[in-house]
């Protein structure tokens, strides 16, 4: 009888009991008791023993060594072979396989779970999920998500949030209506994606109470992607003054902003008119270790943009540490004929239409602040120059939520199913308003 055998269920207790808590010393308990699984021989008599200390090792944060055992047992079953992939799914980190596998990340871990046989569970696939995601590899993300027999609200979480992360919000929002069960972090996921690309809630999401109700129903699990949803929430809804005190209520408890906070807390600033305000907080971003992006300067844009400070604003962008983008001189453009400065305006429009030539709508901008400033010569010039491109202008769009269903109304469409009923509706308020 091997001599180890009689306490083989306490050293059982004994790893299982490493914590990521006790620091340096659990590190050091793990390589001793791997040593001595080493030298009792016991990495041969059975598999529970060097399994438990491999998924310890993945608890703290060791992949590494947990590659180490895994290849010193002569014969890992399945059993074995799913904690490894579990373990390198859990940590991020890779079979070594030169460089080609550093640029194809995940797919090392996946190669493992298909050649090897293993069926992974709903860690696995989706901790593949998020891996594939964060690289760029949406479809290969939404197979593996498809592919899972049993998925659980993390599984969907974490496949809408890929999708938010890449910016495909009509994906996520579709897959958030598929969902059986939504539970808090769900309601975060897809209001903060709508929030960073700026659209409006209410349409598609529901309505900022809503969002609030499920925040104050779980105190317990304000992280920090739950203040940061309530604040883009109350950003997009006008209410820069509760959105503000959410971010200070936020930092009271502790929870550090990420980049992704600041740009609802910069959009309640340029919402409310607080100047001042959103500029401290933009000159402050480093304060929390976040370099600027395109979206917060796209919200400094908008917010000195609504006060007429144009020549600030002008300045923001040409030292921008990124090229500005169609959305920054658009904002700029909008900026331009609100407060009818043609110069700055020429320059917007002319950058938009060096970026798309084919999108009218500066062009279209220029008109109308050519109009504004009565400069009639101007504004001839540029229709001609229209008309000989045959440009036409994107028509509006707007849409409605009734029952449960969105209504989409394209100007000049005559698509919608309904369309002669609404619009007999709209002669007879036509005619009752003027009988009135």
């Amino acid at each position: 009888m091997h001599p180890l055998t009689l306490s083989s269920t306490a050293l059982l207790r004994l790893i299982k009991s490493l914590s990521p808590a006790a620091g340096p010393r659990a590190h050091l308990a793990a390589a001793a008791i791997h040593g001595l699984l080493f030298k009792e021989g016991l990495l041969h008599a059975g598999a529970h023993l060097p399994t438990a200390l491999l998924s310890a090792y993945a608890a703290l944060g060791r992949p590494r060594h947990a590659r180490d055992l895994f290849d010193e047992m002569p014969d890992p079953g399945l059993v074995t072979r799913t904690a490894m992939a579990r373990a390198h799914a859990a940590s991020g980190s890779f079979p070594a396989a030169g460089m080609a596998a550093a640029r194809r990340p995940g797919k090392m871990v996946h190669a493992v779970i298909v050649t090897s046989g293993i069926v992974p569970d709903v860690f696995v696939s989706t901790e593949l999920i998020r891996v594939y995601g964060e690289y760029g590899e949406l479809s290969v993300s939404r197979r593996l998500f498809d592919a899972m027999p049993v998925r659980s609200t993390v599984s969907w979480n974490a496949m809408v949030h890929q999708y938010i992360r890449h910016s495909n919000i009509d994906n996520a929002y579709e897959l958030f209506l598929a969902m059986p069960r939504r539970d808090v972090v769900s309601w975060n996921t897809v209001i903060a994606g709508y929030c960073l690309v700026g659209r409006y809630m209410y349409a598609k999401c529901g309505s900022i109470e809503k969002a609030l109700q499920v925040f104050e129903k779980a105190p317990g699990k304000r992280d920090l992607y739950s203040w940061t949803t309530v604040i883009c929430g109350l950003a997009m809804h006008g209410k820069a003054a509760d959105a503000l005190r959410m971010f200070g209520m936020m930092q009271d408890n502790g929870i550090r902003p990420d980049d992704v906070t600041l740009v609802g807390v910069l959009n309640a600033c340029a919402h409310g008119g607080l100047v001042d305000e959103g500029l401290r907080h933009f000159y402050s971003l480093e304060k929390y270790a976040i370099t600027p992006k395109i979206e917060h300067y796209g919200c400094v844009i908008d917010l000195l943009g609504r006060v007429g400070r144009l020549e600030e604003a002008y300045s923001i962008i040409r030292t921008m540490r990124m090229k500005p983008n169609a959305v920054i001189w658009g904002a700029f453009l909008n900026a331009c004929k609100v407060h009818s400065n043609v110069e700055l305006g020429e320059i917007a429009a002319a950058e938009l239409t060096r970026l798309d030539p084919d999108d009218p709508w500066a062009k279209v901008m220029l008109s109308s602040l050519y109009a504004k400033a009565q400069d009639w010569s101007s504004l001839a010039r540029e229709r001609r120059e229209m008309n000989s491109l045959q440009m036409k202008k994107t028509p509006g769009c707007s849409s409605i939520e009734l029952d449960g269903e969105v209504h989409e109304f394209v100007a000049g469409s005559f698509q919608h199913p309904q369309h002669g009923e609404i619009c007999t509706v709209l002669e007879n308020v036509e005619a009752q308003t003027l009988a009135g």
